[in-house]
């Protein structure tokens, strides 16, 4: 019985699993049969847009920008220089440009400036004497000495045949033009430093001198005097002295007016000393007796 029942369950097992198998076949087939349609790929197009960004909005629009005329922006091509550096002959961008036409004999170069200045302060004479800084992008630093400025280039050459500057035999001078060095100068000469200190001129108009009567002074003194005597003499006497002074409208003394006076002070009067008085007695009476 037992082997009939294991058999039967495992003939059973071989049915449902047939079973199955032949479902899903079928169902693949539906599949294959039903599914007739193409796949369709769709490719969407990304587009591109710009984003505007709106400027934040300021509350307070009325008073922007009014403090530019109060304190003005900085001025990155300002020109400075630190004074008492370079010596009196030194030049700058505004020599340069009010002599752009003008010619100069320069004596020689040198990339430092202590160099220009030993030179210089060995001379006795240095007169019509020049040098300024070349400078920019492509130009290496230089500083530049020359001998006068001359309008023509006949009078620039009729010096250089009678220059008398002591150079060294290697040192050839040459003619050149200050508008050649126009975009290589951007320094403050040392003319332009000392012309921003302005010098002031004070006027002082004549004023009105009282004349002084020498007489007047006599009289003042003797009168002084006498007061003195007078009050030696008389310790308790007074005196008053009043001056009237008069003027023109130059300020000029017209009339003096003196007067004095003297107050005698008046004896004590003898009065008999006040008797004592004595207070009064009052007798005071009971009313209801």
């Amino acid at each position: 019985m037992t082997a009939k029942h294991a058999q039967r369950n495992h003939i059973q097992h071989y049915i449902w699993l047939i079973a199955g198998l032949l479902f899903l076949l079928f169902a693949f087939i539906f599949w294959i049969m039903t599914d007739t349609k193409e796949l369709v790929t769709q490719s969407k197009q990304i587009e591109e847009t710009q984003v505007l960004i709106q400027p934040e909005k300021v509350a307070a629009t009325t008073n922007l920008g009014g403090l530019t005329e109060e304190v003005r922006p900085l001025q990155m091509t300002t020109r400075m220089v630190a004074s008492g550096n370079h010596l009196a002959e030194f030049r700058g961008t505004k020599f340069i440009e009010e002599n752009a036409k003008h010619y100069s004999v320069e004596l020689f170069r040198a990339t430092n400036e202590d160099v220009v200045k030993s030179f210089l302060q060995k001379l006795d004479n240095r007169k019509d004497l020049i040098y300024f800084r070349l400078s920019g992008e492509e130009q290496a630093e230089q500083y530049v000495l020359s001998f006068g400025n001359f309008k023509s280039e006949h009078d620039a050459k009729a010096q250089l045949e009678r220059l008398t500057v002591p150079l060294p035999a290697s040192v050839k001078p040459q003619l050149v033009k200050f508008e050649d060095f126009k975009n290589l100068v951007n320094d403050l000469g040392s003319d332009e430093l000392v012309g921003g200190n302005k010098v002031y001129e004070v006027k002082l108009k004549p004023a009105a001198v009282p004349v002084i009567d020498e007489s007047i002074l006599a009289q003042m003194k003797q009168q002084v005097t006498q007061a003195l005597a007078a009050k030696t003499t008389d310790p308790n006497q007074t005196t008053t002295r009043t001056t009237v002074t008069r003027k023109d409208q130059q300020g000029n003394v017209v009339d003096v007016q003196r007067s004095q006076s003297a107050v005698v002070p008046k004896p004590a009067e003898n009065r008999p000393p006040a008797q004592e008085r004595k207070p009064v007695e009052t007798q005071i009476s009971d009313p209801f007796n």
